[in-house]
């Protein structure tokens, strides 16, 4: 041998012998890295509450950092794993690993410095269609709008009209019907609202394309960044609704519309003055004709309330309504199946005195609301709506949260439980929204209030009892100066906002609410005597101030105090004594840096809401005897406070809601043995490490050694997570109560070595029935979906009959790094499938076939002529990444109908040579893409154009939706 070459290897030699010799301090740095990564993952993922908190959503470098987090715990883990297993020959190969580990660890741990904001403006619904309310009669004015839009000879306009006459609906309207022209490249929707400066506006633009302008400062980069932004979205409309200030459009960045860009600007706005000075065509919204209006009205109070007896005072009341469409919903709905000529009378009355005055506001719309403000049947009702005007404009309400703060202001009355205190709170709810007072959010489980119904809040609350001062939502740097705070002032709130310090010390004795939640990292200190005079305060919340290390000790004389909110405060370490502070019915430290419990906490006796949650590696220290005096306590969130609760928490008679970290399982079946079924509406049991749950009952196991006995789970179970358990082949083994867990919604298993298939005895097979979600990861002999007690021997044989209603619940599943599983579906299961919404398969070495058959002719290469159709109506998504042995997603004689279908993405599958849709072809002429489909994504174009189609003209029809996203070789060193 040459000594060059040799002397090449020497270097090399001596490394791998480095590896091997300092195999275990290697080891010991790395799970020194791994707690840093984690101790970092949870403070971000904290932080991220607090910013997410308020209607926003994470930016893709925060997501990514996140999955980048997960996969390499996970990586990590199982390297721990391969310890003990080792060869002598194979310690320096595991040494190079780990080093390699270290480094990569290393570096994400640093990429997880996020300086700027985390989060961007959710989008409004660019290029998806916008729920809509009816339009009556504004035909014309739909019409001009349209002709314009579609025409070359104008490109601004200006839609104008006061508040509440339907403006923003016929722009929804013609929004949902621009999606379904071809005419334009991207329809892109904001809304503006009355608070918003060129730097907001800019961010709800690029937000509403997907994009992120917050690490842009400057003001002209971020003109500049913008303006590219929606120059490369070509032909666009940008519809800018609710506008109520001047903007210069190159100032902010828009692309001066032009026929030769063909781009569009519409705006709608209260000002024709403001529309023409950005150079629009104004075009105005008149109200409603007598009749329009009388078909409106009627459509909402109903049809059979237009009796004789009643026809000419109704037909008054409509009048009164001045031809304004929100007035007449609104004024409608309070009035529905009323029949009593007098009570129409005096409505009529009522609104001819509002009618009368003005009160300085420049929208005659607003005093025919109040009138249905006056209408609502209770002081309770009307308190309940005027809370909501606490939110900033335009805000998604979660609802539980709302429902919270009517339940400690005392709007909710004390009941036998919380339950029933909530389905009264979405009772309340329910009628604001039958009263159109407020409105279903976007988001599941939201409300909002229309701007001028909150207009109407703020303006009852200036001018009557009770007295609130908002200032939400406005970027506030600093308090509002102090004569804002008047005397009389009940409620404050200037949540999500910039404030830095708090000095001054208002003199409210009246109020009785203070929301400071959500100024982030801006906040840092509250003055030692802020609440010095704050005598007759309920609520505190401070919730989502990142930086506060300490409360002020006035904290502690406020002895009216019914709730201290302090969730998400990162750096807090001080909260002063409880003592005094008796009459506390909620407490929620979660989140936060407090270490043991505050003094006085035993004298809480009326506590009804706990929440010690610190994170899933800390603990807040609760002293023995404490939690049984807490008698009240309907909803408890401890964490890893497992000491005292197994031992303490018997006399927790009226608990409904727990969440609790069990050490080990020993603890978790001591607990469940104790455990009344059907005592808990909500619970959440963690074993040895914290999980994040989805549904309202739910237990994980992490590391848990079953050694051979069953897996304990309440009857009631509705989601179990499984991450390395070895221990276990399946759910059904060692007469596992999971056949009594009917209810079973969700199910995650992952990294589970002894795992083979979900159950393996027909008495469990009813659980199938109820999955909504499926998540397997990391499963390593894992080989089949389920199988009898006679196809034991056989792990990959598909079974010969599905069990009836198996999967009929699925809506998502996804299967990761499962090496053994070679077949997934057979026919007679898809059939089931029809609510199936999500299909994931990455990772998945010997997994040839998704729908297989036993007696596949798939040589035979004839031409198919009478094809096989699976339905699957719901279905969304389909992806497929890295499974090299895929060779069909069903056989040549089979197609797969789903015209629900928004994306699919196929990676690294080489030998996949057919995507078997079958497209609509009415009336048996030209084939069309699912009305649905979005993106289809795959690595190349060689793979595209090698795929064979069952019809030659599919490929041309499914062409515009290709995006080919390649991504690089993995780099390897030797």
């Amino acid at each position: 041998m040459e000594p060059g070459p040799f002397l090449e290897i020497i270097p090399k030699i001596c490394k791998y012998w480095n590896y091997h010799r300092k195999l275990e301090e290697l080891l010991n740095i790395l799970r020194s890295r791994k707690e840093a990564l984690n101790v970092r993952y949870e403070d971000t993922r904290l932080r991220l509450s607090t910013e997410l908190h308020f209607g926003k959503q994470p930016k893709k470098e925060v997501e990514n950092w996140f999955k980048k987090v997960e996969k390499i715990i996970g990586e990590i883990q199982s390297l721990d794993n391969e310890v003990g297993d080792v060869k002598y020959v194979s310690r320096a190969f595991l040494g190079k690993r780990v080093y390699e580990k270290i480094e990569e660890t290393t570096e994400v741990y640093g990429e997880g410095i996020f300086s700027e904001s985390m989060v961007i403006d959710a989008p409004s619904n660019s290029g998806l269609a916008l729920s809509t309310p009816e339009v009556v009669s504004e035909a014309a004015v739909k019409e001009k709008i349209w002709q314009y839009l579609m025409g070359d000879s104008l490109c601004k306009i200006g839609v104008c009209g006061m508040g509440g006459i339907g403006k923003t609906t016929i722009m929804k309207h013609i929004h949902n019907e621009l999606l379904r022209k071809a005419k334009f490249d991207k329809v892109i929707w904001v809304t503006v609202s009355q608070e918003c400066d060129v730097f907001k506006l800019q961010e709800k633009i690029a937000s509403a394309l997907g994009e992120d302008l917050s690490k842009h400062e400057d003001e002209a980069i971020r003109v500049t960044v913008l303006s590219k932004i929606l120059e490369s979205r070509k032909r666009h409309v940008l519809i800018l609704d609710d506008v109520w200030k001047k903007y210069r459009l190159q100032e902010v960045g828009i692309p001066e519309p032009s026929i030769s860009n063909g781009c569009k600007l519409v705006l709608t706005t209260r000002s024709i003055e403001l529309a023409l000075y950005m150079g629009c065509e104004a075009i105005r919204v008149a109200p409603l004709s007598e009749g329009d209006a009388l078909n409106l009205f009627l459509n909402h109070a109903g049809r059979d309330v237009y009796v004789p007896t009643l026809k000419p005072t109704l037909k008054e009341v409509v009048e009164q309504c001045a031809g304004l469409p929100l007035a007449i919903i609104i004024i409608g709905s309070s009035m529905r199946g009323e029949y009593d000529v007098r009570m129409w009378k005096n409505a009529l009355n009522s609104l001819k005195k509002h009618a009368g005055r003005a009160d300085g506001m420049a929208d005659e719309v607003f005093q025919r609301l109040k009138f249905s403000y006056d209408r609502l049947p209770s002081a309770k009702l009307k308190h309940c709506f005027l809370y909501c005007a606490l939110y900033p404009e335009d805000f998604e309400i979660l609802k539980e949260e709302l429902i919270e703060y009517w339940i400690v202001e005392g709007l909710i009355g004390e009941m036998e439980t919380r339950q029933e205190m909530y389905d009264d709170g979405h009772f309340i709810l329910k009628r604001l929204e039958n009263n159109c007072l407020l409105e279903s959010g976007k988001k599941e489980g939201c409300v909002k209030m229309h701007d001028l119904v909150r207009d109407l809040a703020l303006h009852i609350t200036s001018t009557e009892s009770p007295r609130y001062l908002v200032k939400a939502g406005m970027q506030l740097e600093e308090l509002p100066n102090e004569q804002e705070w008047k005397e009389d002032v009940e409620k404050v709130s200037l949540m999500q906002n910039r404030i830095k310090e708090i000095s001054l010390i208002p003199k409210c004795r009246t109020l009785s609410t203070f929301l400071l939640q959500n100024n982030g990292y801006s906040l840092e200190r509250i003055h030692e005597s802020f609440f010095t005079l704050m005598t007759g305060l309920t609520i505190l919340d401070l919730s989502y101030n990142s930086k506060i290390k300490a409360l002020p000790n006035s904290v502690s004389e406020l002895q009216n105090l019914n709730a201290l909110l302090l969730h998400g405060c990162l750096s807090l370490e001080y909260v002063p004594s409880l003592s005094k502070i008796r009459g506390l019915k909620k407490l929620d430290l979660g989140g936060t840096d407090i270490i043991e419990v505050p003094h006085g906490m035993e004298m809480l006796v009326h506590l009804r809401y706990l929440d010690l949650n610190r994170s899933w590696w800390s603990r807040i220290e609760v002293p023995a005897g404490i939690l049984p005096k807490l008698s009240r306590l309907q909803h408890l969130r401890l964490g890893r406070t497992l000491d005292v609760t197994v031992e303490e928490d018997a006399g927790l008679k009226k608990l409904e809601t727990l969440d609790i970290q069990f050490n080990n399982l020993e603890d978790y079946r001591l607990y469940l043995s104790r455990l009344q079924p059907g005592c808990l509406n909500r619970y959440y049991f963690h074993v040895g490490y914290a999980f994040d749950p989805t549904y309202e009952k739910f237990v994980g196991f992490y590391r848990s050694s079953f050694c051979g006995d069953s897996i304990l789970l309440p009857t009631d179970i509705q989601q179990v997570m499984i991450m390395q358990c070895h221990d276990i082949t399946s759910l059904s083994e060692h007469n596992s109560s999971f056949k009594y867990a009917t209810d079973l919604r969700y199910c995650n298993i992952s990294r589970c070595k002894g795992i083979e298939c979900l159950v393996s005895s027909s008495s469990c097979y009813n659980i199938l029935q109820s999955f909504e979600k499926l998540q397997l990861w990391g499963l390593d002999n894992f080989s089949v979906l389920f199988r009898g007690e006679r196809d034991r021997s056989a792990a990959s044989t598909l079974p010969t009959s599905t069990p009836p209603g198996m999967f009929s619940c699925l809506k998502y599943i996804h299967i990761n790094d499962c090496p053994k599983i070679e077949k997934l579906f057979w026919p007679e299961l898809v059939r089931n499938l029809q609510n199936l919404e999500e299909i994931e398969v990455d990772f998945c070495e010997l997994l040839e076939e998704i729908i297989s058959t036993l007696n596949d002719d798939e040589e035979n290469k004839e031409e198919v002529k009478d094809f096989t159709v699976f339905t699957l109506p719901k279905l969304r998504e389909m992806s497929f990444q890295n499974v090299p042995q895929l060779k069909r997603i069903c056989n040549r004689g089979s197609l797969i109908e789903c015209n629900s279908l928004e994306r699919i993405k196929v990676r690294d599958c080489p030998k996949l040579k057919r995507i078997p849709l079958l497209l609509p072809q009415p009336n048996n002429r030209q084939l069309l893409p699912p009305v649905s489909i979005r993106q289809i994504e795959i690595n190349s174009r060689e793979w595209w154009d090698s795929l064979e189609w069952y019809h030659p003209n599919i490929k041309n029809v499914l062409e515009p939706y290709v995006e080919f996203s390649p991504e690089p070789d993995p780099y390897y060193l030797f």
